[in-house]
């Protein structure tokens, strides 16, 4: 493990996603997703300079809006296995993979969300740099900026593109008072959060 690396590695900016979409866990019904991306801070990383990008995808855990996140832990299994973070890091022009086991959300401050995890990137598949090889990065408390709930393509489109059919199946899975008004948007429909 590459402890020097991982004290280089700061965040410059941090969102959290949410997705509406159907799901093949689900057989086919709509659920709530969300995924995690931050953007860190140029770093020298084997005498080249890079700026790592992590993103983890597939976050599903049994609440209805983003401020059901708040004050609650979850663990998640090891990739591949079912139910875990698709996570990793773009770096050297590849994604390496980051292992995310566990997420602990605190308080909602300041319109922002804040996450505490450990990661593990892996720089030794993908990039081939043995000489990196794991590098562990630990964040804590970190502010997430709450990106709009954006409603998947098939849901709009089994709802031929009308607010209102889109409105009732929303609001029998999500907690609509977390969230704004459905607008249309270039490439689909969104709900802005409300803090």
């Amino acid at each position: 493990m590459h402890d020097i690396m991982s004290a280089s590695f700061q965040p410059v900016s941090s969102t959290l996603g949410q997705l509406l979409s159907e799901s093949p866990d689900t057989g086919g019904k709509p659920q709530l997703g969300f995924f995690i991306e931050i953007e860190f801070a140029e770093v020298e990383l084997d005498d080249e300079l890079v700026k790592p990008f992590f993103r983890a995808s597939n976050i599903i855990v049994p609440v209805d809006s983003w401020k059901a996140l708040a004050g609650s832990k979850y663990e998640f299994p090891w990739m591949p296995k079912p139910g875990s973070i698709d996570a990793g890091v773009l770096a050297f022009g590849m994604r390496n993979p980051a292992d995310v086991i566990a997420l602990e959300f605190g308080e909602v401050k300041e319109g922002k969300l804040t996450v505490s995890f450990e990661t593990e990137i892996d720089f030794e598949i993908e990039a081939d740099r043995d000489e990196l090889g794991q590098v562990k990065v630990a964040l804590t408390d970190l502010p997430l900026e709450l990106a709009p709930l954006k409603i998947g393509t098939s849901i709009v489109k089994q709802c031929e593109d009308d607010p209102d059919q889109l409105a009732n199946v929303v609001s029998g899975i999500i907690n609509t008072s977390d969230y704004g008004a459905i607008t249309k948007v270039p490439g689909g429909f969104e709900m802005g959060v409300s803090s």
